[in-house]
């Protein structure tokens, strides 16, 4: 992906963050984790301690949670100072009249005013088993009615007599009517922690009803007010979502221009060099990193560009010398034709009068030698394209006594154990893979430091050759190298013998390769058995 489509991606994803944060958690947090929160404070109660009330806390509770609070024990309310009441003496007892929720709901043209010995005529609903709702009443003669419950079809009381004493509530709350109007509802008294909607149905509140110290304790609280001012938190989270999208496109453009569009540059500047067209201008001028990263970008090209001149100037040098090698040796190769040819003839003449092993080994090897020079001479060098293998079957077994007979010298007081499969017969070019095996064990008696061990396994159809030696491991970083052509270890060596070998193993289309081991370094043939 395009470093301008990356950041394009990552500033579309943080604008749908932040609008998500904004939109869905934040109405989340201002209606249902305002709830949840304010349930918590709620529950908190300090104003009842060892089965006694204290006043003044609870005045402050209620300032401070902005709620209504009733305690009720014995079918009384104990704080009934929270309320507007009146106390009518009747004929059957004193009767207390709450009166919040009928004075919201007055339905007259006069005002009601109520004093200490007024004789009043009420019909009212009975809540709490000893408190009353009026929904009418007359006073001289004047009828005041509550607009919504003076048709309500609950059971009726009238109350008839003289008002005995006139309660004004210690703080002037509005919870008080809504409160007295959820009586006739809901039973207050169950233990619960529940949210309702009031009887108009267009305000929500909270009622949470516990046991504590015998006392029932029934809190009421409104969300009249958070309703009210949420759709202008609202408006204002959508006015926020606005801002933060201009903002955002805001910081995109200056980030394309101040950032992306130099790296983009930048990268077409490094395409270019790694396509060996090297610039010479610096197109930015800016003394930030970006500043910094052309500057050392343009001198790394710099420094490249004479690295490779360098490179081409030694490649060119390194053909040459390998043009003068391979004249070198084919020139040894004709000089060396003359007596082997001479070695030829005399042990043949020798075979014929006795029938020695090593005259025969003299006799062979200088044929086989014979015949590489030649090819070397046709100017055949060793590509698996051109070699021309004469493949035959032929024992495996011979083939390394002979070899450990023609490296007598190079063993020495090495041990070199021989464990192959009895009469193993393979398909190969003899004479090729005779030169295989030579370099070969060659490499391995010249690195081994005691002992060198050749042994083959046939396992799952295929016939595999190894050649093990104690010398010391070689590093990875070099152990592909070592089939390379004029790579060596060691500055006697020109590096041919196993490039040679892998050129006629390619050739035969076998498997092959080096690893080392817990004894030291083994090189392994998969070979073809013979028909």
């Amino acid at each position: 992906m395009r470093l301008r489509n990356k950041l394009i991606l990552i500033l579309s994803l943080a604008l749908l963050i932040s609008l998500f944060l904004e939109g869905v958690l934040g109405d989340t947090y201002f209606e249902k984790y305002f709830r949840y929160s304010k349930v918590l404070q709620l529950e908190k109660i300090d104003f009842i301690s060892n089965g006694k009330i204290e006043f003044e806390k609870l005045k402050n509770y209620e300032k401070n949670q902005n709620a209504l609070v009733i305690i009720y024990k014995d079918d009384k309310i104990e704080n009934l100072n929270n309320f507007y009441f009146i106390k009518v003496d009747t004929q059957e007892g004193d009767a207390y009249v709450l009166l919040d929720a009928f004075l919201d709901n007055l339905y007259s043209d006069t005002s009601l005013k109520i004093d200490r010995g007024d004789l009043v005529e009420i019909t009212a609903i009975k809540v709490l088993n000893r408190y009353y709702l009026p929904t009418v009443l007359i006073k001289n003669n004047q009828v005041f009615k509550d607009y919504k419950f003076s048709h309500t079809s609950e059971k009726i009381y009238n109350i008839n007599g003289r008002v005995q004493k006139v309660n004004t509530p210690y703080t002037q709350s509005n919870l008080g009517d809504d409160f007295l109007e959820s009586l006739l509802t809901i039973d207050v008294l169950t233990p619960q922690k529940k949210v309702y909607q009031d009887v108009d149905g267009d305000d929500e509140f909270q009622l949470i009803t516990l046991n504590k110290d015998g006392y029932k304790i029934v809190i009421f609280y409104s969300y009249e007010n958070i309703n009210d001012i949420f759709p202008s938190l609202k408006l204002y989270f959508y006015l926020k979502g606005i801002l933060i999208v201009l903002f955002t496109i805001f910081i995109g453009i200056i980030l394309e221009r101040i950032i992306v569009k130099p790296i983009v540059n930048l990268s077409k500047v490094s395409e270019q060099i790694a396509n060996l067209h090297f610039i010479k201008e610096n197109s930015y001028d800016g003394n930030d990193e970006i500043g910094t990263l052309y500057k050392d970008i343009f001198k790394m090209s710099e420094k490249l560009e004479n690295i490779i001149e360098l490179y081409r100037k030694k490649i060119s040098k390194n053909k040459e010398a390998q043009i003068r090698l391979e004249e070198s040796i084919k020139l040894f190769m004709h000089e060396v034709k003359t007596p082997l040819s001479a070695i030829i003839g005399f042990s043949d003449l020798l075979l014929e009068d006795s029938s020695s092993d090593e005259i025969k080994i003299i006799n062979e090897e200088s044929k086989r030698i014979l015949k590489m020079a030649n090819t070397l001479l046709k100017d055949n060098t060793h590509s698996p394209d051109k070699l021309v293998l004469e493949c035959q079957n032929f024992n495996l077994n011979s083939l390394f006594e002979i070899s450990l007979k023609v490296l007598e010298h190079e063993i020495g007081d090495k041990k070199v154990i021989l464990t192959l499969l009895k009469d193993i017969t393979i398909y190969a070019d003899r004479e090729m893979f005779e030169q295989v095996i030579l370099n070969i064990l060659k490499n391995a008696l010249e690195y081994a430091k005691k002992e060198v061990r050749i042994y083959t396994d046939y396992r799952d159809g295929e016939l595999t050759l190894f050649l093990e030696n104690d010398g010391p491991h070689i590093s990875d970083k070099n152990i592909d190298k070592i089939w390379n052509k004029f790579y060596s270890s060691n500055s006697r060596g020109r590096g041919l013998g196993l490039y040679i070998s892998s050129e006629i193993l390619n050739a035969h289309n076998f498997i092959y390769g080096v690893e080392n081991t817990k004894f030291g370094v083994r090189f392994f043939i998969v070979l073809k058995k013979g028909i």
